[in-house]
Formats: C-alpha cells, sequence, structure tokens
C-alpha cells in the first residue's frame, strides 16, 4: 500500500527550473494547480508577459489530492447557495459550474490532452430518512433549470433515496495540469517560493529567498493564501478534512456523493475505486490514523483493500460561493472552492484572465471576494473559533514517533534524527505528526511539511527545519 494518491503515483513528472535572477512582468502567477495554469492558459495570447511560479511541484497539492470529478451535482452546496442567498444566485452558480465544464472539456479537445476523461452518470444519495425530502426538493430545483434527474439505485452504498444526473465527467486532474501547458511559452519556475510581496509605486515586488520579481499584477492562485492582510483569510473560510483512499475494483464506471456530511465521495479510475470519506473540519478531529482506519474498515464491507491511501483538506467559505476576482488594484485571488475545486478552478482561470484583460465576464461579480454577506456573520466567529481550537490542540498533541524536547529554549520535533521546529511558520500554532502520511500538519490553517520538514503546502511559504537560532527569528 502507497500513501500516496493515486494521481501522482500514475504520471510522468515533467521538470521545471527554480528561479535563480530577478525578473519584470506584466503578470505573477502564484500557485501551480489548475487555478493557477488554466489562468497561465487562457492568458496565452494576450500579449502579455506572464510568469508561474509555485512552491514545490505543479499539481502536487490540492489539485494532486483531489478526487478528480467535474460535476454541477455538488453534494448539498446548492441549496446552501439558495439558503444563504436565493435562488437567482443558486441558479447563476449551477450555470457557472455547467459552463465550466463545458469549458474543460473544449480545452481537452483543442488541445488533445491526454487526461483519461470520461463521461459518467453522477448519483446523490441520502441513507438518513430525514433527507429525502431535501433531495427531492433538490431535483425540483434542478428541473426548473432545465436539468434531467433520474431515480436509480445502486449497490455501492446503503440508501433511502437516489438519483443521478448526466452530463458530468471525470479524470486525471494532474495530466490535465500538464495537458494545459503543452503549447505554453511562459516561464514556470517551480520550487520557488515567494515569501513576501509589497507594493512599491504601482507595481509589485515579490520577493523569493535570493531573487525578487517586479509585476503590474499578481494572481495569487494558491490554495490558503499565506498573507493575511488585506483579506483577513483566516476568518473568511474553515477547513474541511478528507480521506481517500484507492483499491482495485471491477465494477461499472460511476461518480456518486452523499446529500451531506459526513460526506461519502466515490469515482472509478481504470481499474480502481477512488473512496472518500470522513469528511471534518480540521481542528474537530486530529486523529488522522483513526479516520484511516475508518475508511479502511468500510472498504472492507465492500470486499476491498486499499493500494493508496491519502488525505486532502478543501476551504469551505462562509456562504458556499468560492472567491475569485481583485481583492485590491491589480491583485487577485482564487480560492475556497467548497470542496468542488475542478471545475471551479478551470472557470477561475477564465474569470482572473477576462479581470487581467479587461474583458466582460458574467460571472465577476458572483464570485467577487470583496462581498459581504451580512447573514454569514456567525460563520466569521465560528472560523475564529476552530482557529482557536486548532492552536490549543496542535500544543497538546503528542506521538509516540516522535520525541520533543527544547534548544536553546525553544520547542523542537526529533523524528528520524531530524530536529523540526515545533511551530508552523504561518501563524505559529503547534503542529500535528501525521502517523500514517508521514507528514507535519497544522491543524490551524492546513499548512503541511514532508517528515524532515519540507513545506509541502501553505499557507506557510518556509521549511520547519532547525538548524540554527536564525531560523526562528
Amino acid at each position: 500500500m502507497k500513501n500516496i494518491s493515486i494521481w501522482k503515483d500514475t504520471v510522468n513528472e515533467e521538470e521545471y527550473p527554480k528561479l535563480t535572477e530577478d525578473k519584470e512582468v506584466d503578470v505573477l502567477i502564484i500557485g501551480g494547480g489548475i487555478t493557477g495554469v488554466s489562468t497561465l492558459y487562457q492568458l496565452k495570447d494576450s500579449g502579455l508577459d506572464v510568469a508561474l511560479v509555485e512552491q514545490n511541484k505543479l499539481g502536487q497539492a490540492v489539485t494532486g489530492n483531489s478526487t478528480g470529478k467535474l460535476s454541477f451535482l455538488q453534494n448539498d452546496l446548492i441549496d446552501k447557495i439558495r439558503n444563504n442567498f436565493d435562488d437567482k444566485t443558486a441558479t447563476l452558480y449551477l450555470k457557472s459550474q455547467i459552463d465550466a465544464i463545458k469549458m474543460a472539456i473544449s480545452i481537452i479537445e483543442k488541445e488533445n490532452i491526454d487526461c483519461d476523461l470520461r463521461k459518467v452518470k453522477s448519483y446523490i444519495y441520502t441513507n438518513k430518512k430525514s433527507e429525502i425530502r431535501k433531495i427531492k426538493s433538490l431535483v425540483i430545483f434542478l428541473n426548473q433549470c432545465g436539468i434531467k434527474t433520474y431515480k436509480q439505485d445502486v449497490d455501492l452504498v446503503k440508501n433511502k433515496y437516489m438519483v443521478y444526473v448526466e452530463g458530468t465527467y471525470i479524470f486525471h486532474p494532474i495530466k490535465f495540469v500538464y495537458g494545459l501547458l503543452k503549447k505554453n511559452l511562459f516561464p514556470i519556475y517551480e520550487n520557488t517560493s515567494i515569501k513576501k510581496i509589497e507594493k512599491d509605486d504601482g507595481f509589485y515586488m515579490c520577493y523569493t529567498d535570493s531573487n525578487k520579481i517586479k509585476a503590474k499584477k499578481v494572481v495569487v492562485a494558491s490554495h490558503y493564501p499565506y498573507f493575511n492582510l488585506p483579506f483577513l483569510f483566516p476568518i473568511k473560510g474553515s477547513l474541511e478534512k478528507s480521506y481517500l483512499s484507492a483499491s482495485i475494483y471491477d465494477g461499472s464506471p460511476i461518480s456518486l456523493i452523499s446529500y451531506s456530511n459526513p460526506f461519502i465521495s466515490i469515482r472509478t479510475y481504470k481499474d480502481y475505486l477512488i473512496y472518500l470519506s470522513n469528511s471534518h473540519s480540521l481542528s474537530s478531529d486530529i486523529n488522522d490514523k483513526k479516520n484511516f482506519e475508518e475508511l479502511v474498515k468500510k472498504l472492507n464491507d465492500l470486499k476491498l483493500k486499499p493500494d493508496y491511501l491519502w488525505s486532502n483538506i478543501d476551504i469551505m467559505t462562509n456562504d458556499g460561493l468560492p472567491y475569485i476576482g481583485e481583492i485590491k488594484d491589480n491583485l487577485l485571488i482564487g480560492t475556497g472552492y467548497n470542496a468542488w475545486g475542478l471545475a471551479n478552478s478551470v472557470l477561475a482561470g477564465k474569470i482572473l484572465s477576462d479581470i487581467i484583460i479587461k474583458r466582460e465576464n458574467e460571472y465577476i461579480s458572483l464570485f467577487n471576494p470583496k462581498r459581504i454577506n451580512f447573514s454569514k456573520w456567525v460563520g466569521i466567529f465560528n472560523d475564529a473559533y476552530e482557529s482557536i481550537v486548532g492552536y490549543v490542540k496542535g500544543f497538546c498533541t503528542k506521538s509516540d514517533e516522535v520525541t520533543y524536547k527544547k534548544v536553546n529554549g525553544k520547542k523542537v520535533m526529533v523524528f528520524d534524527n531530524h530536529f523540526l521546529y515545533h511551530k508552523c511558520p504561518h501563524l505559529g500554532c503547534g503542529l500535528i505528526f501525521n502517523e500514517v502520511e508521514k507528514t507535519w500538519d497544522c491543524p490551524c490553517h492546513g499548512s503541511r511539511f514532508e517528515a524532515h520538514g519540507k513545506c509541502l503546502s501553505g499557507p506557510a511559504n518556509k521549511n520547519i527545519v532547525f538548524k540554527t537560532d536564525k531560523d526562528f527569528s
């Protein structure tokens, strides 16, 4: 069994250099997942000078840990948007997802991208009698929007009610990322982390450890923005962790989700069944080993055993809509996809590029990151509370595989003869050792580090390797 996503293990990685010199560009894109690469792709004929930097490897963070679905049937999210806004807003959001899927398919066909694309039926179900009425209400809404639904059961899950829609797809997300870059002529830099952004005389100065990039416009396409101001992101969204597996399977192709938490998401990939479960808010449950064991038990009930095990973290916004657009002059963002990042990432690439080249897009106002929804103020307090809970748990949780000590008055973790800083470089939360995936995870805002200290995903943008006292300044 491998503790890595099946996508990372079934793709030939391409190599891009690290930035080693200062640069000046019209547009700098920070982040090499589907959002960043889609934005780069959409700007290819803009005539602008564009560059992309990625902290590690392209497509290896949230994109490479996803389920690889392109679907507009998204758990209870449509109903959340209906409740938080109105049916008109939910209808526009639904249209945006359908358009995003059509856009992705069009790009795949136009660029002849080999990403194991497959058209499938998408099922939604509930095993709770109390939710049958909610799914039936969702079906009525979908029908009013011109989407046909069909009643049918499948044997993979026990259910009280199940329907499906057509026009949805499954694919290999990392192969899609590389496919978008087949004709790319813009410079791309891997293993290049932006540590700081400053405004200077109408430009953004973006600093790495050794170099700087001067840009007229900056697109922050990282999963979780590493800066707190001006966006105040820690109180605008919560984090949800899920546990995934891939098991040898000889059944028919399928894509399936449960209506509500704890979410179940299932899809096939070639001879494998990919199974996601045990979703929870990041700080509410920090026992990764227990959650993986519960996932394996569910697989055993299906007479399956895992060949791959991994986890993923999604950002859930307070009102159910992503944040895509400009947060201040010439500083743009794409994040907060509420566990449906693949279609929304493709859409974000189009929206962000349209804003940059001043082209109209009907979804700019819908996803405006500066929107204010006063009815969701309670979500702000919940997000702040979860960060506090994560902070406390991070310093109170220990692993038997790790030695904890003080060196020169600093709390240090020792694993495999490597000395590591105990605090996350982002906001100082205590790190927890993930005993299954062998990573250090932040229970506050989701930063992850490999066992020996290299930062894998943000908002942290520094490693946690203990060398000298100056590393902690």
